[in-house]
């Protein structure tokens, strides 16, 4: 596991790598409370599928903020400045899909 530059009590396993033509990687964070990034927030050519496996988190992107719960996803545009936060008192476990 490792800990992706400028997040905090972030850890992420990488489960594959270069899947197809649409899929680039996919991992597993495992986001302590209060954890997650990175600093400040950032942008980039892929987008991200995040999808919550156990817990709860906040993605800010841009000028807003969406709460996710387990079992719920939402897909973030690469281009759209944005950090991933766990806000809640227990563990939060999150599938990423960056897609191309």
């Amino acid at each position: 596991m490792i800990t992706p530059k400028n997040h905090i009590n972030f850890r992420a396993l990488k489960i594959a790598d270069d899947i197809d033509d649409e899929i680039m990687d996919c991992a597993v964070a495992y986001i302590e409370p209060q954890g997650g990034g990175p600093l400040p927030d950032h942008t980039h050519e892929h987008d991200h599928l995040f999808t919550v496996i156990s817990g709860e988190i906040e993605i800010r992107m841009e000028n807003e903020t969406f709460a996710l719960a387990s079992g719920e996803s939402l897909r973030v545009p690469g281009r759209k400045r944005h950090s991933v936060w766990n806000v809640s008192e227990r563990l939060a476990k999150v599938l990423g899909v960056s897609l191309r």
